[in-house]
């Protein structure tokens, strides 16, 4: 079976248990999951594409105006899908009302559709296990996504402004084929001060955190490494170990079937058990992503369930350092698919009832 028809089938299957005749799909990361890796975006920065997909018992559409038909409808994948045009100058929801006038629809984009949102349940229930395609596809960006930040990270010169360094990431994310999603740079004191440290003009004296979330065909790969330059303090050594120790229990809590509250409880039990007990509240921890940065972010209360083959990335920091890739779930298995280099030094953290983790350390320059 395609990867199409399977999604396909999936979506079927949905609309019976929820009683819809069809669903429109408009949004970036859903017309690239269903597509398979297709791109519906005209502009870069917005989450809404120019062209839906409509899904009924029987029939695959895609719909777009005439400026965007030809383009989606012989550049990107939908074959099995049937192309449907509207004037430019009408709105998608009118040529859709024409299109499927009578029809219980739900749509993940209810302003443009003009029908009622898509429930809260279709990434879980639908998206968020991937197929054998995706995951192929996703262990070649997650390599390619590692490569790009680590030949960064290796080639940093004090000196260097953190614009500088966010443009030669983008560089070499784009030169293969992946958007810059997220990427945060953060020298000496900014790696302190703020978890989200979006570049700035600050120049590299003598610490680094490097992020990224890649993104290629839709699907999203997340990581984070951090260089010093000259001996690294204990306690900014013993800190990212503490960071690794909370990663090590979060990604053992992570196994199908159960919830994303109970593998975050671990993550927090571990935040007391190395000495931190609240720079947990400081920063989300992450959690399961795919087609976007973060489909859900986990709070302890979360009580939606871990999916087989499903893609998570947590991101534990402990104030100055944070760790961070992207894996996914196989049984009782993780596999890394932004794994870093051999060369790359690595934290190996043993769980006291648990697994045995490897984790990227801090690269010393």
């Amino acid at each position: 079976m395609s990867e199409t028809a399977e999604k396909l089938t999936r979506i079927r299957t949905y609309l019976a248990a929820k009683k819809l005749d069809g669903i429109v799909l408009t949004s970036r990361a859903n017309f690239a999951w269903l597509s398979g890796g297709g791109d519906n975006h005209v502009v870069a920065q917005s989450e809404k594409g120019v062209g839906a997909l409509v899904v009924t018992a029987k029939q695959a559409l895609v719909v777009a105006n005439r400026i965007e038909i030809e383009r989606l409808a012989h550049e990107e994948p939908l074959s099995g899908f049937t192309a449907k045009s509207f004037p430019w100058i009408e709105p998608l929801s009118a040529a859709l009302a024409k299109l499927l006038t009578g029809k219980k629809f739900a749509a993940d984009d209810a302003a443009a559709a003009g029908y009622p949102e898509l429930p809260g349940d279709f990434v879980t229930r639908v998206r968020a296990s991937l197929t054998e395609h995706e995951i192929r596809r996703y262990k070649a960006l997650g390599r390619d996504c590692a490569v790009a930040l680590e030949t960064v990270a290796k080639h940093l010169q004090k000196g260097d402004s953190e614009h500088q360094v966010e443009a030669d990431i983008a560089r070499h994310l784009l030169a293969r084929g992946i958007q810059p999603y997220v990427v945060l740079v953060a020298f000496d004191q900014r790696v302190e001060k703020y978890r989200h440290p979006v570049p700035t003009a600050n120049h590299l004296r003598t610490h680094a955190l490097l992020v990224v979330c890649g993104q290629r065909g839709g699907l999203i790969a997340n990581l984070t490494r951090c260089v010093h330059f000259g001996p690294i303090a204990p306690a900014l050594l013993a800190k990212h170990e503490a960071s690794c120790k909370v990663e090590a229990a979060l990604w053992d809590a992570t196994v199908p079937g159960a919830t994303w509250g109970d593998a975050l409880q671990a993550g927090i039990a571990m935040y007391k058990t190395v000495g931190h007990p609240k720079e947990w509240e400081l920063h989300h921890q992450g959690g399961p992503t795919g087609y976007a940065g973060r489909d859900l972010i986990v709070t302890p209360d979360a009580t939606e369930k871990i999916q087989d083959k499903q893609a998570v990335a947590w991101n534990p920091s402990i104030t100055g350092t944070k760790s961070e890739d992207t894996f996914i779930t196989d049984g009782d298995k993780k596999v890394v698919i932004t794994a870093g280099a051999p060369e790359w030094p690595t934290v190996t953290i043993k769980l006291p009832k648990g697994g045995t983790y490897v984790r990227p350390g801090i690269l010393v320059r």
